[in-house]
């Protein structure tokens, strides 16, 4: 081999290593990145949607979320690459699917820069926290299923560090969500009409839920212009980085804003001592359920049920009309077979003797 091929193979492998070194930098630094995911989870028809349209500016109507939507956005950031956000957006409460986007938010950077968006519907305060429970109980699931428990431990010990940077004494009462967490209250343009004890109450259970974990608390509505600005700004700061705009807001009179680590139990005038966080938050259920008993759920809506297929914001004509040629052909098939069976020229489909 001449010395000039050999010096190209070496620069090859030397390229790639590079890569390779890059690459997994990328996917396992937790201080510096260029990419960030937000995944969103939460009630239904809370308009979900609608805010991620919103803040990726985009211009067509939003559809309901069949199974999960995935879209992206950039940013020009202080480099010449490009800041990205991948936003993952799961229809069905199931762990199988918040799964597939952790781990698909994993292949482009480390997990310590994704951040979990619970959406809750503010107006229906009989399935809140019901559905608060399920989406954690979904998100813990999903989590084994996505990372190991080494993993889990490393991103639950960097959320300690980031949750309380002074190292100072906690009350014993915060145990973070290992990803980063964010609750938003939504159709709060409906519930702002409730009465003062029950926002009051709503407010205090989800300002003390929000601290047990160790997440943001936002309120949140598609009509109100100054709220969405203020999500905006909210889901740039988790996909892109940028400043959280200083404030918070605690009057439950007004839509809560409470950021991660601005909060206690002290000042939501609660007082559970040394306990838990499962213990706490069971605490806080039974503070909340106590006045507003929670729905079960009953058997689902049937239009709930419908296929998909007929909905006409999911129209694909190309694939409409192949699926239409497709049970054409299986009804004419069945007709001759059930005209053969008729007729005796069918073969007998044996059929195996009970046992």
């Amino acid at each position: 081999m001449s010395c000039v091929s050999f010096r190209e193979e070496s620069m090859r492998e030397m390229a790639l290593r590079l890569s390779l070194e890059d690459e997994n930098k990328r996917k396992t630094d937790r201080s510096i990145t260029h990419e960030r995911s937000i995944i969103i989870i939460g009630s239904k028809g809370v308009g979900k949607t609608t805010m991620v349209y919103r803040f990726l500016e985009k211009e067509e109507s939003p559809k309901a979320t069949i199974a999960m939507d995935y879209s992206f956005g950039r940013k020009a950031g202080k480099s010449l690459v490009k800041d990205v956000v991948h936003v993952w957006e799961v229809g069905p409460l199931t762990s199988s699917l918040l799964s597939a986007a952790m781990t698909g938010s994993a292949l482009t950077h480390s997990p310590h820069h994704t951040t979990l968006l619970m959406m809750l519907d503010l107006s229906k305060p009989e399935e809140l926290w019901a559905t608060l429970e399920e989406c954690l109980t979904i998100a813990r699931s999903a989590m084994r299923m996505s990372f190991d428990d080494n993993a889990i431990k490393a991103l639950r010990d960097c959320r300690k560090r980031e949750n309380n940077p002074k190292n100072e004494t906690y009350e014993g009462e915060t145990e973070p969500f290992p990803l980063k967490l964010c609750i938003v209250g939504g159709r709060y343009d409906e519930f702002k009409e409730f009465n003062s004890d029950r926002k009051q109450l709503i407010g205090r259970a989800l300002r003390a839920a929000a601290h047990a974990l160790g997440a943001g608390l936002h309120y949140h509505s598609c009509r109100d212009t100054s709220l969405v600005r203020r999500a905006k700004d909210m889901l740039s700061h988790y996909g892109f980085g940028s400043q959280l705009t200083k404030g918070v807001c605690i009057d439950y009179e007004k839509p809560l804003l409470v950021p991660v680590g601005l909060d206690s139990f002290t000042q939501i005038g609660l007082n559970f001592g040394q306990g838990r966080n499962a213990h706490i938050l069971e605490s806080i259920k039974q503070m909340y359920v106590t006045h507003i008993p929670q729905t079960t759920k009953e058997n689902e809506n049937p239009q709930d049920l419908e296929d998909p297929a007929n909905d006409p914001n999911f129209r694909e004509p190309i694939i409409d009309r192949l699926r239409a040629q497709r049970e054409e052909v299986k009804r004419k098939e069945i007709g001759i077979l059930l005209q053969e069976m008729l007729e005796g020229r069918a073969l007998k489909i044996p059929i195996p003797e009970p046992m």
